[in-house]
């Protein structure tokens, strides 16, 4: 929604298709005209885009579509735009529904030979998609934004809803892990190290912030198992209010991911002046540079190490707290949407079209 709200900031001519849900959250965008309604069930949803949604882009003389997860209609004549947001459907399907493996990884490889422009999140998901497809000069990296007005620097607690009613239920002191609850977020290795940190700090809890996922109920075992479950929380999804009230009162967020196409808890995190622990060679290296702790994702003593460094008001760890701030000031939504605006004009959009 960020993006979509930046973009409409710009100027009137961007036209959108939106859940039938959905339809009086975007209505309330000035700049863009809601024009189709999408059926809100995805095994309807996804039948509708490649049998009726080209027709009804025609009628509405739409020129240029943008798919802004992984698809775009078959049928359609004008220019199509795509976002793959990362690879980890043709890289590792054993982190994926085989459904949604088999159906995505068509939509990924139609994606690829027909759209016009073909945007990325990261250098790191272009090197990805041309290991895998070759090299393309219509595959363009564009940074995903912060929101600067909630996620910035503050006291424990401090948040764009004061009142906020979570700061309460909060321990004094945790780690942080903001996704989803599945495989692909590494979280048995994190309850690993949190064990080892636990060990040594006897106040450290680690405060688990997301949806349960597929495949999580091993996940789920591994925090049973630990000998320090009484001090690991878990919160399931947040809203934006909450979630950024949970990150102004955290030590320090770790995300040890084993693959990312961007790894936005990384930026809010940086951006809220809070040292984050996240994976040596992967995505979080292109966002964070010398900001981050980075360790091998596969090692829980290595991150527990990291934690270490980073939760114990060293000069390093109070200075790569400054560079992360300064860092994640490079990210706006505001430039993502420029951006965007950038590979539309190249098809032949101009504002007020």
């Amino acid at each position: 929604m960020a993006l979509v709200s930046s973009l409409s900031q710009i100027g009137p001519g961007f036209k959108l298709a939106a859940k039938r849900s959905e339809m009086g959250i975007w209505k309330g965008l000035s700049g863009t005209d809601v024009i189709i309604s999408a059926p809100d069930k995805r095994p309807l949803r996804i039948i509708w885009e490649q049998t009726k949604l080209a027709r009804q882009l025609s009628l509405s003389q739409v020129g240029i579509y943008h798919g802004i997860h992984y698809t775009i209609p078959r049928d359609f004549a004008g220019k199509t735009v795509v976002t793959l947001h990362d690879m980890t459907m043709i890289e590792n399907p054993e982190w994926h529904q085989s459904v949604k493996v088999k159906y995505f990884s068509r939509a990924i490889n139609f994606a690829i030979a027909k759209a016009d422009v073909i945007i990325v999140p990261s250098w790191f998901t272009k090197s990805k998609l041309e290991l895998h497809f070759g090299k393309m000069d219509k595959v363009v990296p564009i940074h995903h934004g912060v929101d600067h007005a909630r996620f910035f620097p503050s006291t424990r607690g401090e948040s764009t809803n004061p009142g906020n009613r979570l700061v309460s239920e909060l321990p004094n002191r945790f780690l942080l892990h903001i996704g989803t609850i599945e495989p692909r977020k590494n979280i048995g290795n994190l309850i690993g190290a949190f064990d080892e940190v636990a060990k040594r700090d006897k106040e450290i809890a680690l405060v688990l912030v997301g949806q349960k996922g597929w495949k999580s109920d091993g996940i789920y075992s591994r925090i049973a198992a630990s000998p320090f479950k009484s001090r690991i929380r878990i919160f399931g999804y947040l809203s934006e209010d909450d979630l950024q009230a949970v990150l102004a009162s955290a030590s320090c967020v770790v995300y040890p991911s084993f693959a990312e196409g961007f790894g936005l808890p990384v930026l809010e995190a940086m951006a809220a002046g809070i040292p984050v622990v996240t994976s040596r060679d992967s995505v979080m290296e292109e966002i964070a540079l010398e900001a981050g702790w980075y360790c091998d994702p596969l090692d829980p003593k290595e991150i527990a190490d990291k934690i270490d460094s980073a939760i114990h008001g060293s000069e390093q760890a109070l200075s790569k707290v400054t560079l992360g701030v300064a860092r994640s000031r490079e990210f706006t939504w505001e430039k993502s949407a420029l951006e965007h605006l950038k590979v539309y004009r190249s098809l032949g959009f101009e504002l007020g079209d």
